[in-house]
């Protein structure tokens, strides 16, 4: 049996919102303002690559591997420039969410901050992009490996081998998904002595995040539908509403049109409400079960991962 409801730990994130409807209005109006600055800066310096790529994403469900490769590879100096300020909304989003779990009292600011805590969640979670993006990786080399020896017994064993390293992704991500709140709450960055946590775990915690993960896709397209009800009772055209899902990022100008404008306010809503009911499980569950074990949880151990 397991040792919490992975049906109430789903919802959490929603909890999360009607509890302190306050906090997450100011959490949105400042994500909607980073995302417009982010996206300004992104269209003034890369806006003709950007959409020739957004573009050509959108028209081919089967993109060439060369034209995809020759697109994306223009966007590489954006790709630099954003990985850093990613690691750092990434970091304060985080430790927010996790203060406001943990620490609920310590409301300050809104629970926003910069500083240790902010930079510790930053450098966890790139541990373990890195960690599943290495699984991943290997478990293509060794499928690519496998397919080379040929005949039905290769393609087989390929197959096998890819759909095992998939899976050994999933599984790890689970068994890791307690690292951000076992290091805002140590005070350690804890990666794999986080996994004692998750132990006998496994299941009822794939449900949870597999529910979150549902209602996250279903929230966003109930938000577009209304946004786009809307456009249409004020503009009276389908084909116009159509395109407040993805704006025109060739320039400034084609960028702030109705469409455009629509996308940027709505951006951060979205943002802020996906994040919560996606990542709210994991600390929600370590905080109730922390407070029922007796004796105390696992220490993550002094230093190290």
């Amino acid at each position: 049996m397991s040792k919490f409801s992975a049906s109430d730990a789903a919802f959490s994130g929603f909890r999360l919102v009607r509890e302190n409807l306050k906090t997450v209005a100011i959490w949105a109006a400042v994500m909607t303002v980073v995302s417009i600055l982010t996206n300004v800066a992104a269209i003034q310096f890369f806006g003709p690559q950007l959409e020739a790529f957004l573009g050509y994403m959108q028209d081919n469900n089967n993109p060439e591997p060369d034209e995809f490769m020759r697109l994306a590879s223009a966007l590489t100096p954006l790709t630099l420039w954003m990985l850093p300020l990613s690691l750092i909304q990434n970091g304060v989003v985080f430790a927010a969410l996790n203060r406001l779990v943990l620490r609920h009292d310590d409301s300050r600011y809104a629970y926003l901050r910069l500083g240790k805590d902010e930079a510790r969640q930053a450098a966890v979670w790139l541990l373990t992009g890195l960690t599943l993006m290495g699984t991943l990786f290997l478990g293509s080399a060794v499928s690519g490996f496998l397919g080379a020896m040929g005949g039905a017994t290769g393609a087989f064993l390929a197959l096998a081998g890819l759909i095992g390293s998939m899976c050994a992704v999933v599984w790890l991500a689970i068994r890791l998904s307690f690292a951000p709140a076992v290091t805002f709450d140590t005070g350690k960055i804890t990666l794999f002595k986080s996994m004692p946590h998750t132990k006998g775990l496994f299941w009822p915690l794939m449900g949870a995040y597999f529910l979150a993960a549902v209602m996250s896709i279903i929230v966003v397209l109930l938000i577009w539908t209304i946004v786009s009800a809307v456009g249409l009772v004020a503009s009276g055209d389908f084909a116009a509403t159509g395109k407040m899902m993805r704006a025109d990022t060739s320039s400034l100008q084609a960028y702030f049109t109705p469409a455009g404008i629509v996308q940027a306010l709505f951006s951060g809503v979205i943002q802020v409400l996906t994040t919560l009911i996606v990542f709210a499980p994991p600390p929600s569950i370590y905080k109730e079960l922390k407070e029922r074990e007796t004796p105390p949880m696992p220490s993550a151990g002094n230093g190290g991962w």
